[in-house]
C-alpha cells in the first residue's frame, strides 16, 4: 500500500456524501443520554460516536468525555445522534431503509476503488483512528442522508449545465493548472518518537478543540498558543509561493477546495494535525469546463444538499418528541 491516505468517499455509492457523525447500531443496556420518539439512546452509543469523531478507540471517549469543560459540545454529540435516529426513523416509516447489503456493497466498492487488499483496507482505516464497524457506521449515516435528500428534496439540490458553469466561473481560481499557492498553515504534531497511546489521544482531542475555535473565529496563531500546552510544538508556518502539485497529497486536495482567504477543516497527515488558509495564488492555466465539469456537479450537488438537509431537520425536529438528558 501507498504512504498516502485512503479516500473515503462514496459519492458514486450514495449520491452525496455528506460528513457527519454517525450512530452506533448496537444496543447496550446502560444509561440513556437521550430519547427520541420513544427510542431511547445509550451512552454507549453516545461514546462510540464521539470516538468515531475524534478517530480515538471507544475507551478512550471516556478520557473526553471527564475532561471536556464545555458543556455545549457534549450536547452538540448528543443531538448529532439524535438527528441519525430521526433520520432512520423515517426512512423505516417510508420503507426506504439502508440495507446491510447495501451498506456491504458501498465498502467493497472504496475498498476496490482504492485498489487495496483487506488487509491493507483495514491498515488505511486504522491509520484514520477507525474500526472497519465504526466505518461501516460513518457509511451509513452518509447514505442515509443521502437517501433522505434525495426522497423529500431532490428537485431543490439537481442542477443544470447552466448552474455548473456558474459555478465554475465564480471558483475559477481553485482549478488553475500550474498555479501557485502562498498559504499559512497551524501544524498539531502528534508526539515523536514512539507514541504513546494517551499522548495520541490527548493530542487528537485538543486538534479537534483547535479547529472547533479556530472555526468560531481564533487566528490560526490564536489557536497555536491556546493549544501548545496541550500539543507540544504547535506552530503556525506562512510559507512563500509554492506550486500546488509540489505539496503533499493531502494539503493539495484541501487547496484545491478553498478560495483565497478560506481556510480548511482539521485533516491528519502522518506529522499530525493541521488547518490550512490560503492567502493568495497568482499563476496557472485555466482548464476547459470539460475536464472539471462531473466533479463540479458532485460538489454543487453536496454544498446545496447541506442546506436541504438542514431544512428537513428543521421539520422533523419539529414533528418529534425529543428528550435530552444530561
Amino acid at each position: 500500500m501507498s504512504g498516502g491516505r485512503l479516500t473515503l468517499a462514496v459519492a458514486a455509492v450514495c449520491g452525496f456524501v455528506l460528513a457527519a457523525t454517525p450512530f452506533a447500531s448496537a444496543r447496550v443496556v446502560d444509561g440513556i443520554v437521550a430519547v427520541v420518539n420513544d427510542e431511547p439512546i445509550t451512552f454507549s452509543e453516545f461514546r462510540d460516536s464521539v470516538a468515531e469523531s475524534l478517530g480515538i478507540p471507544a475507551g478512550d471517549a471516556d478520557l473526553y468525555l471527564r475532561e471536556e469543560k464545555d458543556a455545549a459540545r457534549v450536547v452538540q454529540g448528543i443531538e448529532n445522534l439524535v438527528e441519525s435516529v430521526l433520520v432512520r426513523q423515517e426512512l423505516k416509516k417510508t420503507g426506504q431503509e439502508i440495507s446491510p447489503k447495501e451498506i456491504d456493497r458501498a465498502v467493497e466498492s472504496v475498498r476496490t476503488n482504492n485498489n487495496l487488499s483487506e488487509a491493507d483496507f483495514r491498515a488505511a482505516l486504522e491509520k484514520d483512528g477507525l474500526t472497519l464497524e465504526a466505518y461501516r457506521r460513518r457509511l451509513q449515516w452518509q447514505m442515509e442522508r443521502g437517501a433522505i435528500v434525495r426522497a423529500k428534496r431532490f428537485k431543490d439540490v439537481t442542477v443544470t449545465d447552466e448552474e455548473i458553469r456558474t459555478y465554475y466561473r465564480a471558483n475559477s481560481e481553485r482549478f488553475l493548472v500550474g498555479a501557485e499557492v502562498r498559504m499559512e498553515t497551524l501544524l498539531l504534531p502528534f508526539p515523536p518518537g514512539e507514541q504513546d497511546k494517551d499522548q495520541v489521544v490527548r493530542m487528537r482531542i485538543a486538534a479537534q478543540q483547535a479547529a472547533e475555535a479556530v472555526r468560531t473565529g481564533l487566528t490560526l496563531a490564536e489557536a497555536a498558543r491556546l493549544y501548545v500546552a496541550s500539543i507540544p510544538g504547535a506552530s503556525v508556518f506562512s510559507s512563500d509561493f509554492v506550486k500546488t502539485e509540489d505539496l503533499l497529497p493531502e494539503i493539495q486536495k484541501e487547496i484545491r477546495r478553498l478560495q483565497t482567504g478560506e481556510t480548511s477543516p482539521l485533516f491528519f497527515t502522518e506529522s499530525g494535525g493541521h488547518l490550512v488558509t490560503v492567502l493568495a495564488r497568482r499563476g496557472g492555466t485555466l482548464p476547459e469546463l470539460a475536464a472539471v465539469k462531473e466533479s463540479l456537479a458532485e460538489e454543487l450537488v453536496d454544498r446545496r444538499s447541506e442546506k436541504a438537509f438542514g431544512d428537513i431537520l428543521a421539520d422533523l425536529k419539529k414533528a418529534a418528541s425529543i428528550d435530552i438528558r444530561l
